[in-house]
């Protein structure tokens, strides 16, 4: 039996991080998590990654650091603006040469098509970016909430599959490393929020997959 607020709170767990991973928030989105941060929907979880990223926010928000800090951090974390300190894309940890637009891109690709998709950021980031791979998550999420609510299960059991699929075969193996380097290069206390509540959505989407075998 599937838990439809596990799978709600987890899709806009991955969802807004996914947008994180890819943009810094324009002040609009920073004042909105600002006054709704605890609110944050995976709180409920005993993850400490959870725990430490929501603690985090409440630092970053307290010393009131700005959209351009933000911006600066997430540029010279994902090298958009230089080298990159810890690169985003799963064909760079992954692949045999450790370059962009390897086989895992193609491969996360044909995972999106597989939902009736393409990413969001299709020609301006690697399909292999792991904002894009979170979003794709949060895709799958949907669809499966969309199904539940007309009682079709078989479609239902289908996303959830390509989604467990997705976790097992792409994020599970290289994105938790990943996003603890990255947090350990983080240089504002939001991005190390956002790299830490990472891992424990990844955490809790493990678990929840765990359950429906």
């Amino acid at each position: 039996m599937m838990n439809e607020d596990r799978i709600d709170a987890l899709a806009a767990a991955f969802l807004t991080l996914g947008r994180l991973h890819l943009d810094a928030p324009d002040e609009a989105t920073l004042g909105q998590l600002r006054q709704m941060y605890t609110e944050w929907p995976l709180a409920g979880t005993k993850s400490p990654h959870t725990a430490a990223g929501l603690l985090d926010w409440a630092e970053s928000f307290e010393k009131g650091e700005s959209t351009d800090q933000l911006r600066s951090d997430i540029n010279a974390l994902y090298g958009r603006t230089a080298t990159a300190l810890v690169p985003p894309f799963e064909s760079v940890h992954r692949g045999k040469d450790g370059l962009v637009f390897d086989e895992e891109t193609l491969q996360v690709r044909a995972e999106y098509r597989q939902l009736g998709l393409e990413a969001p950021y299709l020609h301006k980031e690697p399909d292999d970016h792991v904002g894009l791979e979170f979003d794709f998550v949060a895709q799958g999420l949907v669809r499966t909430l969309g199904a539940l609510e007309v009682s079709a299960l078989t479609d239902a059991n289908r996303y959830i599959d390509v989604v467990g699929r997705f976790y097992r075969e792409h994020l599970e193996l290289w994105a938790p490393q990943m996003l603890a380097a990255a947090r350990e290069h983080a240089a504002t206390a939001f991005y190390r929020g956002v790299l830490a509540l990472s891992l424990g959505a990844l955490e809790e989407l493990g678990a929840l997959l765990a359950d429906q075998e």
